[in-house]
């Protein structure tokens, strides 16, 4: 749809374009401040037309390559924080994998510390039962 919009334009244009170089074919004097000459109006119109056009290019492709660099920077920035937040996750999940660790490490001699104790404290209490059972 928007090419068939596009193409309709065009040629409104090119009429356009037709109708002033059928009435403008009279000459005018061009003054170019070190020279002056007489051209027919419709290449005057064609020439500003053509140089407008060329100025609205080199304008855009500017300001397009202008917004593909903010763009890449933007991309690149974006990729350093995100690698910038896993290596903080990583250093995060390191340190506390390292602590759960400990802690299990902590925990399983705590757990030996208490089965030891509840052996002595077995071992203590079986001969004192013994010991009573004999008497």
């Amino acid at each position: 749809m928007k090419k068939q919009w596009s193409f309709v334009g065009a040629f409104i244009l090119f009429l356009l374009v037709a109708i002033l170089s059928v009435l403008n074919v009279d000459p005018v004097p061009i003054n170019f401040g070190f020279a002056t000459y007489e051209w027919p109006l419709i290449i005057v119109i064609l020439g500003a037309l053509l140089l407008g056009a060329l100025i609205a290019t080199l304008l855009s492709t500017v300001k397009i390559y202008q917004e593909s660099k903010t763009r890449k920077e933007a991309e690149k920035s974006s990729t350093q924080a995100k690698e910038h937040e896993n290596a903080r996750v990583n250093e995060l999940e390191d340190r506390y994998n390292k602590e759960i660790d400990q802690l299990k490490q902590e925990i399983r001699v705590k757990e030996k510390a208490l089965q030891t104790e509840k052996s002595k404290s077995t071992m203590n209490t079986t001969p004192t039962s013994v010991e009573d059972e004999t008497l």
